[in-house]
Formats: structure tokens, C-alpha cells, sequence
């Protein structure tokens, strides 16, 4: 079975719109011609399919794929197979795309007997998509989304309200008897045999060897982490801070003031207040982490192209003085627009996004962040 000669065509009505690095929209009918023509196949059953897939560049990956179109059909040797394909399928704005942890890829796929027949690219088609082309982004992401955060413990724990002083405290009393419980199990059950252990095996689940101390090293990390965040939480109540109800949605060319985004009132007086907004693509996907009983799936969500757009720094907010007050200034989300790349969702763990968030850093209190709730139009980001 020769799958070279296999052919896959997508045929699409189109007009340019603009240059060249601009947007090409794409207009009328979509269809796809297949040609099968080794003789042997003829009356055979075939799929074609178009698929909207997810690769993660991991050496453990979990990919994901969805199929978007299906169509069954008899082949005929030597005869060319039309298939009208769904115009809502063009629609959606779907682009391939290459990232630093993940692969995004949008292609028609042809099955005959069930027995996958294409192996290269004369038979595995990309779907006809917009061009679009974005300018190279030189800001550390990772820095811009998570900045260190620096802050005085105890002028932080007497800024906050007494209920969340007690809740910090209770935290932290529940935190460290659990964590002491567990190494101490882990001990135990490292020291004797098997048939004694309490709660922590010397074999996981695929019989091979494990050690209960490090098993339960790792399971008051885990713990301890889960309850640092919580109590990380109790300490960013010095203030209250929010993102304001709006109408409408964020375009390009509109502007915002920065006090119709956010409010606030802070319980202390904060210095030297840096307030941001930015903006980023995530790279969303999965991959697998340890091995038997501890093997797991994990997510992320990995920030690129990091995009400043507001950035002012501020002396002094007197405690009670709402926030929006001093950041009277307006906002143009055009540089998001022109620099990331639209929403390229394949599920809900994988795929390509859009964030924004408002971060207020401090040097000596928790900072505080804000994500924005605002969809985004794709072809909004086509046409910046």
C-alpha cells in the first residue's frame, strides 16, 4: 500500500485583505478532494477526519486531541472524493502553532480499514487558517506574571484584621503537627519490615523498591505547601482589592481608565505601591511525574510572551484612601492585541490562552493580583 500517493486537498473561496503580514480572510466554500489510487483499495471502507491536536515537549507528555469533522465513505480507485467540510469549522480561527512547551497543530487525517496509511506529508494536510504572524517578544514572561514577592512577615500579620490573625494561627498550629505526625510514620516504617510498616510500603505499586522516609518527606511538602497557601491568603487581608464590573469587551483601539478596573481600600498605610497590569499567552497541557503508587498527571500552565501594559509607581496610599484614586491614568490594551496570539483551545487542560491580570506589588506586604474575567474576540487579535 503506497500511502505517497495519497493526496489530500483543501480548497477554500479566499480574497486578501491588507499586506501581506496582515490577516487573509477567508471566504465561501471549504472542501477537501481525496484521491486514493492503488487499485487494491477500491470498495474499501475510509474516514477522513479533520483533528485539532495538542503535543507536549516533554519526555513523559500527555497529548490531547479532539476531532472536529468526520466523514465515512466508500473508496473509488482513480475517482476524486469532494467533501464538503462545515464553514463554521474556518470559523473558529484556528492556527497552528509552535511554543516553547507545547505544539499546536490543526490537520486533515485519512484512515483506510481502519489501518492509518499516511506516514508523511503527502497525505497529512494542514487546514487552510489565517495568516498570522506576531513580532518577537523579549520580555522574561515568568518574570512579568509571577514577580518575587518580598514581604516583612510580622508587619504583614499586624496589618490584617484579628479573624485573620486567628485563622493564620490555627493554619499554622494544624500545619506543623500534621507534617511532625507524618515524618514520624515515615521514620518508623523506613526502620522496620514490611510486615510492620503503618502507613508507608518499601514497594509501590509495581513491586519495585520505595523508600516510606522519602515518600513521607514528600507528602508533608505537599502538605505543607497546600497550607502556606492558605495561610499566604490570610495575610492579603490588609486590604480589600477587586476588579470592577464592566460593560462591554476589551478591543483594540479602545481605551480604559485604570480606575474603572479596579477598587480597593487598604487597613494599612502602603508604600512605595507599584501597580501593573499585564499580559501573556499560557501554554496549557500535561505530563506524567513519578512512577507505581506515586505516578501522576500533572498540569501546568506556562506564561510566554509577556506583555507590560501599565506600570506606575505610587510613595504612599493612606490606609482607609481608596486605591483607584491614585491611578487616574488610562490604558490601551492595543500591544496585548498585536503582540499574543488568540485562544487555540484543544480541552480545558490543553491548548494555547489568553491572560491578563492587575498585580499591586509592595515591598514589605503580601503582593496582591487580580485576573482579568474578559473574553477576548480572536479575530480580534488577526486584525491588531
Amino acid at each position: 500500500m503506497d500511502g505517497k500517493a495519497m493526496k489530500i486537498n483543501f480548497s477554500v473561496d479566499s480574497r486578501s485583505e491588507g499586506s501581506p503580514s496582515k490577516a487573509r480572510k477567508l471566504d465561501g466554500h471549504f472542501s477537501a478532494a481525496l484521491l486514493i489510487p492503488e487499485p487494491k483499495l477500491n470498495g474499501k471502507s475510509a474516514v477522513f477526519t479533520i483533528e485539532h491536536s495538542v503535543r507536549v515537549k516533554d519526555s513523559r507528555p500527555v497529548h490531547d486531541s479532539r476531532e472536529l469533522f468526520r466523514h465515512e465513505f466508500k473508496v473509488k480507485s482513480n475517482q476524486e472524493k469532494t467533501v464538503r467540510i462545515p464553514r463554521k469549522i474556518l470559523d473558529r480561527g484556528l492556527f497552528n502553532y509552535q511554543g516553547e512547551q507545547i505544539n499546536v497543530h490543526c490537520f486533515g487525517k485519512l484512515t483506510v480499514n481502519d489501518k492509518l496509511i499516511f506516514k508523511d506529508a503527502s497525505v497529512e494536510e494542514d487546514l487552510p487558517s489565517e495568516v498570522l504572524e506576531k513580532p518577537a517578544v523579549k520580555t522574561d514572561a515568568d518574570e512579568l506574571i509571577e514577580p518575587k514577592d518580598v514581604f516583612s512577615l510580622v508587619r504583614n500579620f499586624n496589618a490584617i484584621p484579628a479573624a485573620n490573625k486567628l485563622a493564620f494561627i490555627v493554619l499554622l498550629l494544624v500545619a506543623l503537627p500534621i507534617m511532625g505526625l507524618n515524618m514520624m510514620v515515615g521514620i518508623h516504617d523506613q526502620a522496620v519490615p514490611e510486615s510492620q510498616t503503618w502507613l508507608y510500603s518499601h514497594r509501590d505499586s509495581d513491586g519495585d523498591a520505595q523508600s516510606p522516609f522519602l515518600t513521607a518527606l514528600m507528602g508533608s511538602g505537599a502538605i505543607g505547601f497546600a497550607i502556606w497557601l492558605r495561610m499566604r491568603k490570610q495575610l492579603g487581608k490588609y486590604m480589600t482589592f477587586r476588579l470592577k464590573s464592566r460593560s462591554g469587551k476589551i478591543s483594540p483601539g479602545s481605551e480604559h481608565l485604570i480606575s474603572d478596573l479596579v477598587s480597593g481600600t487598604p487597613r494599612a498605610d502602603l508604600r512605595d505601591v507599584t501597580l501593573r497590569i499585564v499580559a501573556c499567552n499560557l501554554e496549557c497541557g500535561q505530563y506524567v511525574r513519578g512512577s507505581g503508587s506515586n505516578q501522576r498527571t500533572v498540569s501546568f500552565s506556562s506564561p510566554v510572551r509577556g506583555v507590560l501594559l501599565y506600570s506606575k509607581k505610587v510613595k504612599l496610599i493612606p490606609k482607609k484612601q481608596p486605591v483607584e484614586n491614585y491611578f487616574q491614568d488610562s490604558i490601551s490594551f492595543d500591544p496585548m492585541f498585536k503582540a499574543l496570539y488568540p485562544r487555540n483551545k484543544v480541552s480545558g487542560t490543553h491548548g494555547l490562552e489568553v491572560y491578563w491580570e492587575v498585580q499591586l506589588l509592595l515591598d514589605d506586604l503580601v503582593d496582591q493580583e487580580l485576573v482579568g474575567r474578559n473574553s477576548f474576540r480572536n479575530k480580534d487579535f488577526f486584525s491588531a
